[in-house]
């Protein structure tokens, strides 16, 4: 087999291979006596079906498939010889030449560049350093006390903090909203900083009033017909309500079905809150290294094979989760998603290089642990290690991100690091 290489881009090559006639001819003579002991003519017994009717009737249908598995081996094998780095074939098909010196065809490929030496020793990275206090388990707790509240009824005027249950129909350039019966809505005193209106409208307010009032409806209110829109509105009001929070105490962990009382809500809370600053810190750090790296190599060339089924691949990501929260809206074409698909793209050949110019391999250990603090998450965590376990993709999930924090953790050794002091909150703020 002789093959030659012409580079006719950046990232494009065209190759050509020629495979010797007495290869192919080997390779069809094969196939039809193999034909030659299965076939079934009439007029003649199995087996003994004369070579030359069988090369009549099948030689050249042998011939061609004979050829296309050629192509496909002898390909897969010079890439090999030549020690190509492959992103994808765009056309392969024969060549008029050859003749009586064999068969040829050609092949355009696209490559993935040549990458030099990852340096990272001029990178600088912020990184955060944080822990969870007793203050942070404090806000969580009153969290939680905020969800298990309960709403009593009130005789008293509405104050900062009740919830007001009301009715109202509005008339909007004298069509009712809504056209029958009324709306309902019950909001909560002091937390309508995006409806100051409403909140003026209710202050001091007690079940059984009645008021109209002009209101200018947000942009972003639920009822489209009335976003932002000002109408006169007939308020209808039903109860006000107080709220009462639950003591803590061990009936309010069992509520939380923690068995141990409030110190071991307390103990669980700790943990959920120091994992949550973990991948928070974690985040933050892949995200700084990302960034740099995208930058110092921005010019990094990317085969376009790979780069539209990279678009293609996220426009399906993007279908699929809109098609499972029921949305109808369009999903945009693939172009719509070049940029991100680029980063992603690239960032994938930054990461892959490095680890191999590092020798980084999975570390087992750590896809152990990582799957260990996923399931943890979980009511059922043995179950989940077994669910996990036994599905090939979601340890290739596993894997790859374990991998990608394996190459964080060397790309930051050799970076600039410099260590910021932080809360827990400031931790988990989006930058």
């Amino acid at each position: 087999m002789q093959v030659s290489v012409e580079k006719t881009g950046d990232l494009e090559r065209r190759m050509t291979v020629q495979v010797p006639a007495d290869d192919i001819d080997s390779r069809v003579a094969g196939r039809l006596n193999e034909l030659r002991r299965e076939v079934r003519l009439k007029g003649f017994r199995p087996g003994k079906v004369p070579m030359n009717v069988i090369r009549q009737r099948y030689g050249k249908q042998v011939r061609e498939e004979v050829l296309s598995q050629v192509m496909q081996s002898s390909l897969e094998e010079a890439i090999g010889e030549q020690d190509m780095r492959v992103a994808g074939v765009t056309r392969l098909e024969p060549s008029s030449a050859g003749g009586d010196n064999g068969f040829e065809f050609i092949a355009e490929l696209e490559v993935f560049p040549e990458l030099p030496e990852i340096a990272v020793d001029d990178l600088e990275i912020e990184k955060p350093v944080a822990e969870v206090v007793d203050t942070d388990i404090d806000d969580m707790i009153e969290t939680l006390r905020e969800q298990r509240r309960q709403w009593q009824d009130v005789e008293r005027p509405a104050e900062d903090g009740d919830r007001v249950r009301l009715s109202y129909v509005a008339d909007l350039d004298g069509q009712k909203v809504p056209d029958t019966g009324r709306h309902e809505i019950a909001p909560t005193l002091g937390a309508l900083e995006s409806f100051p209106e409403l909140q003026a409208a209710l202050e001091g307010v007690s079940a059984g009033d009645e008021k109209t009032v002009t209101l200018s409806f947000p942009e972003s209110y639920r009822h489209e017909s009335l976003a932002g829109k000002t109408a006169e509105v007939e308020l209808k009001v039903q109860k006000v309500e107080h709220s009462v929070l639950p003591e803590v105490d061990d009936e309010f962990a069992a509520a939380f079905g923690v068995e141990g009382g409030i110190e071991q809500l307390r103990a669980d809370v700790r943990r959920n809150l120091e994992r949550e600053l973990r991948a928070a810190v974690t985040n933050r750090l892949k995200r700084s290294v990302t960034d740099q790296l995208l930058a110092k190599y921005a010019d990094l060339p990317l085969p376009a094979s790979s780069l539209q089924q990279e678009m293609r691949q996220m426009q399906s990501q993007v279908q699929a989760q809109a098609q499972q929260q029921g949305d109808a809206a369009q999903v945009p074409g693939p172009e719509a998603f070049r940029e991100s698909a680029e980063k992603r793209l690239r960032l994938g050949l930054l990461f892959g290089e490095f680890a191999r110019q590092s020798g980084i391999q999975i570390d087992p250990a750590r896809v152990q642990a990582k799957l260990e603090e996923v399931a943890e998450t979980y009511e059922t965590p043995a179950q989940i290690i077994e669910i996990y376990r036994s599905d090939e993709r979601l340890m290739d999930q596993l894997e790859n991100m374990v991998l990608e924090e394996q190459v964080v953790d060397a790309l930051l050794e050799q970076a600039k690091v410099a260590e910021k002091s932080m809360s827990f909150k400031q931790a988990l703020e989006q930058e």
